[in-house]
């Protein structure tokens, strides 16, 4: 039986998700939590194969507790389930270890499939996550690539930090964080802090 986990701060959804998969006599639902900082307290203590992971939510987001949870349970598989079709967060949840990347408009078919090809070692995504993926790629020569870095400083910038609060937020030199803001100036093309946070915003990096 493939022990399963739901994270998501939509009470509704978890609650048919729930139904879903307890439908299933192959799934358990060891759990369903409103929060990533809820599941993270209590991850230890849960015998689980499969987290389903909502990315939006109050708190911390999915893509930021992926390493928190991984560094609990490595084995876990993480199913992103989200509503955000963007090959930015697409890429970045793989970068992080996430072994499938679903919408939440996906039917019950696909999501027990999901389920079921992570557990079997393989990585699944769904066939508009695919589509996303391969457009990407194909415009790959057309699109700023910036470092997981520079995303991660372009996050900040876009909190209002200024060079110096990132650099004592992530242990940095001030001197290495302003370079690190003029390279992302230069390679999105924007002139200033404004311009940086429309292009976070278009490119999915932040949510609007």
């Amino acid at each position: 039986m493939i022990k399963v986990a739901i994270v998501d701060d939509h009470l509704l959804f978890r609650q048919g998700l729930c139904s879903i998969l307890r439908a299933n006599e192959e799934l358990y639902v060891s759990g369903d939590f409103a929060s990533a900082e809820e599941f993270v307290v209590a991850l230890a203590g849960l015998d689980l194969d499969v987290l389903l992971l909502d990315i939006d939510m109050p708190g911390i987001s999915g893509i930021d507790a992926i390493p928190a949870i991984l560094a609990i349970n490595a084995s876990l598989k993480i199913i992103m389930l989200t509503m955000h079709l963007s090959h930015t967060k697409i890429q970045e949840v793989i970068a992080l270890g996430a072994k499938g990347y679903l919408l939440k408009t996906s039917n019950e078919d696909q999501l027990v499939k999901a389920i079921e090809t992570v557990v079997e070692g393989k990585d699944y995504y769904s066939e508009e996550v695919t589509k996303e993926l391969i457009a990407s790629f194909k415009n790959a020569s057309l699109r700023v690539v910036l470092t997981p870095r520079e995303i991660e400083i372009l996050k900040l910038v876009c909190e209002e930090l200024s060079s110096a609060e990132i650099a004592e937020k992530l242990f940095i030199s001030p001197h290495t964080a302003e370079t690190h803001r003029k390279n992302i100036l230069s390679k999105t093309g924007c002139k200033n802090s404004v311009g940086l946070v429309r292009y976070a915003i278009e490119n999915g990096i932040i949510s609007p």
